[in-house]
């Protein structure tokens, strides 16, 4: 029995944090050897591999699905595989290749097959008249892998990239006296969120119609025509309001002045596709965040979102009434003509008179539109203090400077019910000609409307998410308990001044948020970021504005007298647009 061999255990060192012998206690027979430490997510495809990353089948193939391959199958310990390469300590120059011939590359051979379609080849059936013929594969009828009468088969993937990429065009062109600041991605600014208070009304100006609610009726069968208003609808951007201007020369503490529809576009920067532009204005403590007369803010835009876009105007067709521009000037005609028509039946008259009819001429047209100024709190606060006095409410504690903004906007009417009176925000949906180029697969209102109207809606929701999104977010900043959207269509599609009401959809402006897929926290967050960043920048005039053709933002410091002489090349590149007021 002594001549028999033992076996004595080894002593195993147990590593309860990962896999492999332990960093702190190791055996002395394996502690020189190298080792990589992985961990137990790792995923171990091979067990060993003997071909270096300069041997691989990636020279073979011409580097043909390289990424694919080298996500799906990924070494063990490629990250750090330096470690086990073998270094060679002198160049072996006596080795030589016996054999230096290149491996003959097998081709295969396509033929074109012309005339009366003979049968196809191996897998093939009987081709088509006329057709082409690989070979391999077969004609048009009968062949396991033929594709159709004329033996073509799509090849579903292959070349997608090569296909023609709809290009847009930037909303101002940068010069070379304008200098870049900064350019902030979308996906950073997706991450952000601010909560704000509970706004403060500074005042109700104007006149605001009651909303006929004869218009609840209205369907396809029940189409009413849209009459063609001759009102007005003035547009000043901030710097130009009398009411802002005179608050910022009162008030201490508001240091932001803007429009609704400036700051609905920062808050929907992310989803937008088309390119705009925002001009800032530092005047010593103060911050104008204005629009361009005749820019883009002041035109919306029709099916932005959709896969293919309208396109712009071009040489053969240079008056199209499908093209960009012009569906975005109906647009606008359309919704301020809807607006005026559902609210025509009486109006109310506010507490204070309209701020832009104050200067207006002896037989000038005076604005009609009803303003609501709110003050918005964006300073920024961490926990609440308590008070003594039982009665007091908690108070956030401001962090830093106070940050107030104010800012101007539109109530479209009201609807009475019973004694209460309830602020709406009225726009209209449009709809051209569903065959034009750019009309993103829209089905017909006047067919699908009553039958189908959920997924009417889906569609313009996608087509039109851009446009939504910055009307939900005017009807939050205004205050609206309810938003109205019409659908306005043409009555031939080949003539864009005769429209139709067809009907309409009521939404909450914070659910219909919710369901565009936004947040009311992600919106503040955005605007936050900016004025914040915007504070912080020396004096002078400034231009936010959206890349063509990436997703992201960029901000310009531009000089102090740009935009100023430039109104005629603004109002033709928005196809011919009225300055300052919009005429409906």
């Amino acid at each position: 029995m002594s001549d028999l061999p033992s076996f004595t255990l080894p002593t195993v060192f147990d590593n309860p944090k990962g896999w492999g012998p332990s960093n702190t206690k190791q055996a002395k027979e394996i502690r020189d050897i190298p080792y990589i430490p992985f961990s137990k997510s790792d995923k171990i495809n091979r067990v060993a591999n003997w071909i270096s990353p300069a041997d691989t089948r990636d020279q073979r193939d011409g580097g043909r699905n390289r990424g694919r391959r080298d996500m799906v199958q990924q070494t063990y310990g490629s990250n750090s595989a330096s470690a086990f390469v073998f270094q060679a300590e002198a160049d072996e120059e006596s080795f030589s290749l016996v054999d230096n011939r290149g491996t003959a590359v097998k081709k295969i051979a396509v033929r074109a097959v012309h005339g009366g379609g003979a049968r196809g080849g191996a897998r093939g059936g009987r081709g088509g008249r006329g057709g082409m013929q690989r070979l391999g594969y077969g004609g048009g009828r009968g062949g396991k892998f033929a594709g159709g009468a004329g033996g073509f088969r799509k090849r579903f993937g292959w070349r997608d990239n090569d296909r023609e990429q709809h290009h847009r065009y930037a909303s101002v062109k940068p010069t070379d006296e304008w200098e870049l600041v900064q350019d902030i991605e979308f996906s950073r600014m997706r991450d952000l969120s601010f909560s704000v208070r509970e706004p403060k009304d500074i005042g109700f100006y104007g006149s605001v119609g009651v909303y006929d609610q004869g218009y609840d009726r209205v369907n396809t069968r029940l189409e009413r025509p849209l009459k063609v208003s001759g009102s007005v609808r003035y547009n000043a951007t901030a710097s130009e309001d009398p009411v802002l201007t005179k608050l910022s020369e009162k008030a201490g503490d508001v240091k932001v002045f803007a429009t609704d529809s400036v700051i609905a576009t920062l808050m929907a920067s992310t989803v937008s596709m088309s390119a705009w532009d925002v001009v800032v204005n530092r005047v010593g403590d103060k911050l104008f965040f204005d629009k361009r007369d005749g820019g883009p803010l002041d035109f919306p835009s029709v099916n932005e979102n959709a896969q293919i876009p309208p396109a712009e105007a071009s040489e053969k067709e240079p008056n199209s009434i499908n093209s960009a521009s012009m569906l975005a000037v109906e647009a606008r005609d359309a919704t301020y003509n809807y607006i005026k028509q559902v609210t025509e039946q009486r109006t109310i008259n506010y507490e204070n008179p309209n701020p832009f009819n104050e200067q207006n001429e002896a037989g000038e047209t005076p604005d009609d539109n009803a303003y609501r100024y709110r003050l918005f709190d964006l300073s920024a606060r961490a926990g609440k203090t308590s008070h003594d006095d039982d009665d007091e409410e908690e108070e956030d504690v401001v962090i830093g400077e106070r940050v107030l903004m104010a800012i101007r906007t539109e109530v479209d009417g009201v609807v009475i019910s019973g004694q209460t009176k309830k602020q709406m925000f009225i726009r209209a949906l449009t709809q051209h000609d569903i065959t034009a180029v750019g009309a993103g697969k829209a089905l017909d209102w006047r067919q699908k409307l009553d039958s189908q109207r959920g997924a009417v809606v889906a569609t313009e929701m996608k087509n039109n998410a851009t446009k939504l999104a910055r009307w939900a977010f005017q009807a939050v900043l205004a205050g609206a308990e309810q938003l109205k959207v019409g659908f306005v269509s043409r009555v031939s599609p080949r003539d864009r001044t005769r429209h139709g009401v067809l009907g309409f959809q009521t939404y909450r402006p914070s659910d219909f948020i919710s369901q565009l897929g936004f947040s009311e926290y992600s919106g503040w967050g955005i605007v936050k970021a900016l004025v914040d960043m915007c504070l912080e920048m020396p004096e002078g005039r400034y231009v936010i504005m959206r890349d063509p053709n990436k997703p992201l933002i960029k901000i310009y410091s531009v000089p102090a007298g740009a935009f100023e002489d430039n109104g005629d090349d603004d109002a033709s590149t928005a196809a011919g647009a009225e300055d300052g007021a919009a005429d409906f």
